[in-house]
């Protein structure tokens, strides 16, 4: 399950995945290198900690739990289909679907 909603302390849009079956957690190396493949612009890696990246002209915080930031973003659909490339990226897509 993929629950996209307007964060509370700024502009911007909060993600989170969920599975009943497994505990959600991307390896965000790995992420990272699928993400650069793709044509994304990665900012700062700190493996097992953060990832940082420009997508669509937003910048976006991946963490290892799953959980998504994209700063300035007011869309919360647009904020779901681009944690779906996230989630994609980090093979946990089917899981949190």
């Amino acid at each position: 399950m993929i629950i996209a909603k307007p964060c509370v302390t700024m502009k911007g849009v909060v993600i989170s995945g969920y599975s009943w079956d497994r505990k959600v957690k991307l390896d965000l190396t790995r992420t990272a290198q699928c993400l650069k493949e793709k044509g994304y612009t990665v900012k700062k890696l700190l493996p097992g900690m953060m990832l940082i990246l420009e997508m669509e002209g937003y910048e976006t915080s991946v963490y290892p739990s799953g959980k998504i930031i994209i700063k300035l973003l007011e869309d919360s659909r647009k904020g779901e289909e681009l944690a779906r490339i996230i989630y994609d990226c980090a093979g946990v897509l089917e899981v949190v679907s």
